[in-house]
């Protein structure tokens, strides 16, 4: 092999070397530009979030956490709840007993 066909040669394989690498380069833009934009993706979804889940997620528990005036109150409110119904069951109960004497 003469000294010019080995140069050709070398030459040769730079070049298919230089195609390969521009390729990867344009891979590597490629992967760039999707990993840009599952970047944006991920920072919309966390701001989301922030912004809706997380304040919903608050004021759920903010309805299940009661502070102890709140809880006296709502014992209060159903004890006088159940108290008005005892005593209209009582009513009932006695009218009925009435009413049944009342048809034999």
């Amino acid at each position: 092999m003469t000294n010019e066909e080995f140069q050709s040669l070398v030459l040769q394989q730079l070049e298919k070397i230089n195609k390969r690498l521009d390729s990867l380069k344009e891979g590597q833009l490629h992967l760039a530009t999707r990993l840009d934009n599952v970047d944006n993706k991920v920072d919309r979804l966390e701001l989301r979030l922030e912004n809706e889940v997380i304040d919903k997620m608050r004021a759920l528990l903010d309805g299940f956490t009661l502070r102890g005036d709140q809880i006296e109150r709502l014992q209060k409110h159903l004890d006088e709840r159940l108290d008005s119904i005892e005593t209209d069951t009582r009513y009932l109960v006695a009218r009925v007993a009435r009413l049944e004497k009342l048809a034999k």
